[in-house]
């Protein structure tokens, strides 16, 4: 079986890059280049065990976790239009993962995304460029002992 975490992370690079007008999503990294925007980047982020965890259970026990991946959208438009483009891809985001089936069945009780907010940012560069974070948590079951190890 493969890591619950590394599905959801791998699932959302493929829905970034089934956004209608992204022409380049990146994994872990944080170079942009003007010329490949609109831009989606997931980071991996963080994960924390459920409190309600036993802190007596033995250690290959299922566990609750959830994981908060950071991901961005970066975009280039005239300063008139840069938040009307930055909001559109943001919708076309939260709308991807909160319908994805494959995020859904990866998840705990098949709750799938819990969509937390965003944080803007817009600065100049050739154009003006605006950057919208997405803030989701995934919660799945962390099963240890089942998890393959690549080759």
């Amino acid at each position: 079986m493969a890591d619950p975490r590394e599905l959801i992370l791998q699932r959302l690079v493929e829905i970034g890059e089934g956004i209608a007008g992204v022409r380049k999503v990146k994994r872990n990294e944080i170079g942009q280049n003007e010329s490949v925007l609109p831009l989606v980047v997931i980071l991996d982020g963080d994960e924390t065990a459920a409190d309600s965890d036993p802190k007596n259970r033995p250690p290959t026990a299922p566990r609750i976790m959830t994981m908060t991946p950071e991901i961005y959208v970066v975009v280039a438009d005239k300063a008139a239009t840069v938040g009307t483009e930055i909001n559109l891809m943001r919708a076309r985001m939260i709308d991807a993962i909160a319908n994805d089936a494959q995020i859904v069945a990866l998840t705990k009780d098949r709750e799938g995304g819990r969509y937390e907010g965003a944080a803007s940012g817009l600065s100049r560069g050739r154009s003006m460029l605006g950057e919208v974070g997405l803030s989701f948590s995934f919660t799945y079951v962390l099963r240890p002992g089942s998890v393959s190890t690549p080759a």
